[in-house]
């Protein structure tokens, strides 16, 4: 019975392995200016050929919109990646 693996022992086991790279995450939202995401938004977001359809234009707008105020408030999202971060590895390390 020592010997099971448990489903808290796995998702601990992944928590500990995702934690850094939330780490990073929230230092690179930290450093880069929310102008630069969007301008890679714009450049990534650029249809190359065939034809869009929208089948349900209201729930695209709704993520944008929260995707845009997201974006305007990066520093906060940065902070609270990192907050995470530190919590997860004080936690899950003991």
């Amino acid at each position: 019975m020592g010997n099971q693996i448990t489903i808290l022992a796995v998702m601990r086991t992944i928590l500990l392995w995702v934690s850094p790279f939330v780490l990073l995450e929230g230092v690179l939202l930290l450093i880069m200016k929310p102008d630069v995401h969007i301008k890679l938004e714009q450049h990534l977001g650029k249809e190359i050929g065939g034809i869009k359809k929208r089948l349900i234009p209201t729930i695209e707008t709704n993520i944008y919109t929260f995707q845009n105020w997201l974006v305007k408030r990066t520093f906060v999202v940065g902070l609270f990646f990192i907050i995470y971060s530190a919590m997860l590895l004080i936690v899950l390390i003991k």
